[in-house]
């Protein structure tokens, strides 16, 4: 019987590690923040203070392509891991033909499959994707899940960046919220927001406050649960300590809002796809154990570091796993 090793780091293909090492209904919460086909590399910015010359090296790479590896593992799934969804999936891509999009569809099914396997029954599913290709995933999702176990489609709204003169800005991402059942964790006394939907932070003598680049403002009336658009929590750009120059972090206040929500203290929390490790931060900072899952070297490296530099004298595992193929 496969024991779960918490509060650790695994370097790895995340389907291997999920298959080799996370037994059945083991996990209390998953969040994903997946390649979403962009079709382009990312890349890691190091700092001079870090002891590296100002430099950029490559982080990942999010394109893909049909080729005899995705071949393979359609084949795969139609034979070993899901005969049903395997025909879904083939029926899709001789519908959208065999291209960049089917490709990661084929690579993100058993990833997916391996998540509800570990999932308690009790347990919640947030995927977080763009427009590229979050009407595929959902429909895949409401197979994997059932669709009677979806719950939210949270749009989560910003500023900042460029502007088109060609399309309406892009300014949003989608994060897809399941359950495995029709029971689950859901804290929403721990989430609320003030009418404006600022977030809420409780002070040692449990006082409500919110903060505005740091500051403490208390607040004087009750809140109210967030809507499933979230325009309230900033993305990582200007003055940000947060920033470690890693493509694609998201902000801790985010992944504070879905933790505090569908997680107790003591819960065990998963990112497959853990990158600079903000999931992980989040989950130590409010009293959950976690495992962190990432193929590249450089995310191990950097979420290490950062949970060191968050937590000093915190103690955890780190597994390196072979690449892993399906």
């Amino acid at each position: 019987m496969t024991v779960i090793k918490t509060n650790t780091l695994y370097l790895g293909d995340n389907l291997e590690i999920l298959r080799r090492y996370i037994p059945d209904s083991s996990i209390d919460l998953i969040y994903l923040d997946p390649p979403f086909g962009s079709n382009r590399d990312y890349n890691l910015l190091y700092k001079e203070s870090e002891g590296r010359r100002r430099a950029l090296v490559k982080a990942f790479s999010d394109t893909w392509t049909w080729d005899v590896t995705a071949e393979d593992t359609l084949h795969n799934i139609l034979l070993e891991v899901s005969p049903e969804l395997g025909k879904f999936i083939e029926g899709m891509v001789e519908g959208i033909g065999t291209n960049p999009v089917t490709a990661y569809l084929v690579m993100m099914t058993p990833r997916l499959l391996e998540i509800h396997r570990v999932l308690k029954n009790t347990g919640s599913l947030y995927l977080h994707c763009d427009p590229t290709a979050s009407h595929y995933l959902k429909i895949i999702l409401d197979r994997v899940f059932g669709a009677r176990n979806f719950r939210n489609e949270i749009a989560w709204s910003y500023k900042g960046g460029g502007r088109s003169r060609k399309y309406f800005a892009r300014k949003h991402d989608t994060i897809f919220f399941y359950t495995k059942s029709d029971t689950w964790v859901f804290n929403y006394e721990d989430i609320l927001v003030d009418r404006t939907n600022r977030t809420y932070f409780t002070d040692e003598h449990g006082r409500r406050y919110w903060l505005k680049y740091g500051k403490r403002y208390y607040l004087k009336h009750d809140g109210k649960v967030p809507e499933d658009w979230w325009a309230d929590i900033d993305p990582l750009h200007g003055p940000y300590k947060e920033r470690l120059g890693y493509p694609t972090q998201k902000p801790l206040a985010l992944l504070e809002r879905i933790i505090r929500a569908s997680s107790k203290e003591g819960d065990i929390v998963l990112d497959p796809f853990c990158g600079c490790g903000t999931t992980l931060v989040a989950a130590r900072k409010l009293d959950r154990q976690w495992i962190g899952i990432d193929i590249a070297g450089e995310a191990i490296e950097v979420t290490s570091r950062r949970l060191k530099d968050e937590f000093p004298g915190i103690q955890f595992k780190t597994i390196t796993s072979s690449a892993g193929t399906l």
